[in-house]
């Protein structure tokens, strides 16, 4: 969670320093704002899309050529080897954790989303909106993953999540927030 919290505050500095633009280089257009809706925009229907491509169920008769697949084959076959060797120093454990997760969120939608709605939106807002979504996010993963799994398709939470991306680009856009 720290690396996640760290992660979103970084991106609310980054989008202030966006917003912050000397005079002499803005315009009257709300640049930050557009690219806020912009991105937003790109990355709900980029989730849709991607929702969309996904096979509707897992290929039974031993067919598991999509590379979705494959991505997720190749994925288990490293967290098996990981496992395997066993970390003895307990601060090795918590800096490779911090770190895995903290460069795996590097120019991912959520830190690109967060560094767009900071340029245009309260930084304490998005800084502890983003916050709060990482940790009910990862206490979800953690606690009911496998077995949410079973019960709701990558492909229900794709559409999900590019529905609130279009969400949230309609009410920045209006300026709801």
């Amino acid at each position: 969670m720290g690396a996640l919290a760290l992660m979103s505050i970084l991106s609310v500095v980054i989008g202030r320093i966006f917003q912050s633009v000397p005079a002499q280089f803005q315009t009257t257009l709300p640049i930050g704002e557009y690219a806020a809706v912009t991105l937003l925009l790109f990355f709900g229907l980029k989730s849709i899309k991607d929702a969309w491509d996904l096979p509707s169920s897992v290929v039974k008769n031993g067919d598991n050529s999509s590379p979705e697949l494959d991505e997720l084959a190749s994925a288990e076959e490293l967290v098996k080897e990981k496992v395997s060797q066993r970390l003895s120093n307990p601060f090795e454990i918590i800096w490779k954790s911090f770190s895995l997760v903290f460069f795996a969120e590097w120019g991912d939608r959520s830190m690109l989303a967060t560094i767009a709605l900071a340029a245009a939106q309260s930084p304490w807002g998005v800084a502890s909106g983003a916050i709060a979504g990482h940790l009910l996010a990862t206490c979800i993963a953690i606690v009911g993953g496998s077995l949410l799994a079973n019960y709701i398709s990558e492909k229900l939470v794709g559409y999900l999540g590019g529905g609130l991306f279009l969400i949230f680009a309609i009410a920045t856009f209006f300026g709801v927030f």
